[in-house]
C-alpha cells in the first residue's frame, strides 16, 4: 500500500456534478412553464436561479445551512429529515421558499399562476431525483485507488440528502467510511471533521490526502488539519483559498498526482 494510506473524497462537483444536475432540474421546471404559458424556457430558468439564490441567502436558516454546506439547489428538493434545531429551521422554511422561487420566476416573465408554480416545483423534484450526473471517470478512479488505499467520503450537507445522492451512484462500495457534516455536527472547513475521518480510517492525518473541488472547504480545511490536498479544478469556482498541494482537471489524473506527492515527500531534495 502507498505511504499515502488514505484518500478522502468530496462528493458534490468532485465525484458527482451537482451543478449540472441542478441546472438540468431547473431547465425541466422551466419547460413546464414554457409549455403551459408560453414564456421562453431559458429566460424562466435564469430567473428561477436568480430568485433561488436571493431567497436562500435571505432565509432564516441560511447561516446554519451555509455552515454545513447546504445550498438552494438542495433546498428545492431535499427532505432534510432527522432531529435537531438546524434541520427543524430548514424544514420550517422550505414550503414558503419553494413557492416563492417559482412564483418570482414566473412574475419575471409576466405570469401570475400559483398552480403553474406548484407544477414547476414538482417537475424540479422529479427531475432532480431521477438521476445523478456522474463524472464518467469517477468510478474507474475509485476502483483503481481502492486497490492500495483506504478510501473515505467526506461531504458537507444533510445526511438524508447526501446519502440519497450517493445511493444513485455506484460509489458507496469503495468507501471504508462516509461522513456527512450535519450528521456529525461539524462541517468543512473545520479541521475537526477531517480528524473524525482519519480516526475512523485508523490512519494519521499525514498519511491522508483530501480530494475536492473547493479551495476553502476541501483544500484549506484539510491542510489546516495536517493533510495534503489535491484540488479538482472544475472551472466553476472563483473563490480564493488555500494553495493546493496538487491540481487536477480530470479524475483520471489523480493516480499520477498522488504518486508525484509521494515522490516529493520522500525525496531528500524536497522543500515542501
Amino acid at each position: 500500500m502507498s505511504s499515502s494510506r488514505a484518500v478522502i473524497f468530496d462528493l458534490d462537483n468532485t465525484l458527482i456534478l451537482e451543478d449540472a444536475s441542478t441546472r438540468a432540474a431547473v431547465d425541466a421546471a422551466a419547460r413546464v412553464a414554457a409549455d403551459h404559458a408560453g414564456p421562453d424556457a431559458d429566460t424562466v430558468a435564469a430567473a428561477a436561479i436568480v430568485a433561488a439564490k436571493r431567497l436562500w441567502q435571505a432565509a432564516p436558516a441560511y447561516r446554519d445551512g451555509e455552515a454545513f454546506g447546504i445550498w438552494w439547489g438542495e433546498a428545492l428538493w431535499g427532505g432534510f429529515t432527522g432531529e435537531g434545531e438546524d434541520l427543524d429551521a430548514i424544514r420550517a422554511f422550505l414550503p414558503s421558499f419553494r413557492k416563492a422561487v417559482w412564483r418570482d420566476a414566473l412574475l419575471t416573465v409576466g405570469v401570475r399562476d400559483a398552480s403553474l408554480a406548484a407544477d414547476m416545483q414538482r417537475a424540479y423534484v422529479t427531475a432532480r431525483r431521477a438521476r445523478e450526473t456522474i463524472d464518467p471517470e469517477a468510478e474507474p478512479t475509485l476502483a483503481d485507488l481502492a486497490r492500495d488505499h483506504h478510501l473515505a467520503l467526506l461531504t458537507n450537507g444533510a445526511g438524508d440528502v447526501q446519502r440519497e445522492k450517493l445511493s444513485r451512484t455506484p460509489f458507496a462500495r469503495y468507501f471504508h467510511t462516509v461522513i456527512v457534516s450535519l450528521e456529525v455536527g461539524i462541517g468543512k472547513p473545520d479541521p475537526r471533521v477531517f480528524d473524525i475521518v482519519v480516526s475512523r480510517l485508523g490512519v494519521a492525518t499525514s498519511d491522508a490526502v483530501m480530494v475536492g473541488d473547493s479551495l476553502v472547504r476541501d483544500i484549506g480545511g484539510a491542510q489546516r488539519a495536517g493533510m495534503r490536498a489535491i484540488w479538482v479544478d472544475r472551472g466553476l469556482s472563483r473563490e480564493e483559498g488555500a494553495t493546493p498541494n496538487a491540481t487536477v482537471t480530470r479524475l483520471s489524473d489523480l493516480r499520477a498526482a498522488l504518486d508525484a506527492l509521494e515522490r516529493r515527500r520522500v525525496s531528500p531534495r524536497a522543500t515542501s
